[in-house]
């Protein structure tokens, strides 16, 4: 074959996708088909409907396959499954469901096969519910509702493990699979006669994901996967470090043969936890950082990238709850004395790092001299570093406010490297650290700072007591 024919050859059978729709209802108007990825859905094409209602998306590119919509103006008028590069759509604006007709890919008959029937069941279930609703419970037309509704629920069941054998391995039931939440059992009883109260949540976690085909990437391109796993991290973990640290392993682990889905995840994980208002979450994202990117396994971050990510998580590692606080080495207001935070003798130390100048500063430092004049008696002592490098206002703010604490800042020709070492990007910084400097909470309001000192007051006193 001549380099002519085989550049022709090549030319022509190049990858170009064509999405033919026709909806009656609409005319001279403007369709969009956008695609789910993750948390949203983005733009992918244009096209013109005109008089007829007909409008064709075309553009020489390949749809990735997954799950797309095709929109007029902000309203989503159908979805579709993409399985082939040339798909036709005929339907109504009325009833897009219903009138629903497909070529072109086998996986949009499966697709409104379930949708069709799924549909026409809930406007039954809708009437049922509402007929429920105003009958007089125990009436006979309470009961009736109650029995249809039950049979109604039996009929999708049925359906839906039929179709599931019907169409297995197809997208379609990959998909539905993904959806589905475990049914859970009636508990077991306990020693004492009585039901599990537990039983129930720790079955629904534990089979959360029994449906759910993690060697599948497309069903990121669809909208059950950031539902499913966000509604797993968010609603069936507590919100503490060290659970959604093992939570997110867990479906890291599920992912690693899936190259997009364990991209996707990571990154989402890792960028939903270093912005997480949570306090000490910034652990998930500093356990990520080390044993994921740092370890070599996110290839697609270039190496500018893995610069910036490796030192945020160094800079945050040695700040996280739960670890020794640095030593912070500052000079006094006269700036003669050289105070260190580990000198300080105290049961509790709160580390406060402000400025005059700032805002929020000027709002929380008063409110905290007035926990401070309350609880100091109580083996609390603060140790307040001035955050700028010029010194005359900070002075000004302290004595102003009668700021009796122990106060340290740089200043003239001493520099200290605390602004790194303690990660001072905004003012103000607020620790609380134990007598032997471990950092109990930061970053927190004066007010959640006084109900937690409460809260160790109170545990400290119970001890004391026993």
């Amino acid at each position: 074959m001549s380099l002519l024919v085989l550049w022709i050859s090549l030319s022509f059978a190049q990858e170009k996708y064509s999405i033919k729709v026709k909806i009656d209802g609409f005319k001279d108007t403007t369709a969009f088909m956008s695609y789910f990825y993750g948390k949203g859905q983005y733009y992918k094409d244009t096209a013109s409907i005109d008089s007829k209602g007909f409008a064709h998306f075309s553009k020489k590119d390949t749809l990735e396959e997954g799950m797309y919509s095709i929109l007029i103006g902000s309203n989503k008028i159908f979805d579709f499954l993409v399985d082939n590069q040339e798909l036709s759509f005929t339907t109504s604006k009325s009833a897009p469901i219903q009138d629903m007709k497909t070529k072109g890919g086998q996986e949009n008959i499966y697709f409104y096969e379930y949708l069709k029937f799924l549909n026409a069941k809930q406007k039954v279930a809708s009437e049922l519910k509402e007929t429920k609703e105003k009958s007089e419970p125990g009436s006979e037309a309470y009961k009736n509702a109650t029995k249809s509704i039950d049979e109604l629920d039996e009929e999708v069941k049925v359906f839906l493990n039929d179709f599931s054998k019907r169409h297995k391995g197809s997208f379609t039931v990959t998909f539905l699979n993904a959806l589905q939440a475990p049914e859970v059992p009636e508990p077991p009883l306990l020693e004492n006669g009585a039901k599990d109260s537990l039983f129930a949540f720790k079955y629904f976690k534990e089979h959360f994901f029994d449906g759910f085909d993690f060697t599948d990437d497309r069903l990121i391109r669809t909208a059950a996967f950031y539902e499913k796993i966000s509604y797993y991290m968010d609603k069936l973990n507590v919100q503490v470090p060290d659970t959604i640290i093992k939570a997110c392993d867990f479906l890291l682990s599920k992912m690693a043969n899936s190259p997009e889905m364990f991209k996707y995840t990571l990154n989402n994980f890792t960028s939903k936890y270093e912005k997480s208002e949570l306090m000490g979450m910034d652990a998930a994202f500093v356990h990520l950082g080390k044993n994921y990117y740092m370890k070599g396994k996110a290839p697609w971050m270039t190496d500018k990238q893995m610069k910036k990510l490796s030192e945020r998580v160094k800079a945050l590692d040695p700040l996280l709850i739960g670890k020794k606080a640095p030593n912070l080495i500052v000079r006094d207001t006269a700036q003669k004395k050289m105070l260190q935070l580990y000198d300080i003798e105290a049961k509790y130390t709160i580390v406060y790092i402000w400025s005059p100048d700032c805002g929020h500063c000027k709002e929380a430092t008063p409110k905290l001299k007035k926990l401070y004049d309350k609880v100091k008696s109580r083996g609390v002592e603060v140790f307040g570093v001035g955050n700028d490098f010029e010194n005359e206002h900070w002075i000004d703010f302290i004595n102003k406010h009668d700021l009796n604490w122990i106060n340290g800042s740089d200043g003239g020709d001493f520099r200290s490297n605390f602004r790194d070492t303690w990660d001072v990007y905004s003012t103000p910084q607020t620790y609380l650290l134990d007598e032997n400097k471990v950092i109990l909470s930061k970053k927190m309001d004066i007010p959640s700072l006084e109900n937690l000192l409460e809260y160790f007051f109170k545990q400290d006193e119970k001890e004391k007591n026993e």
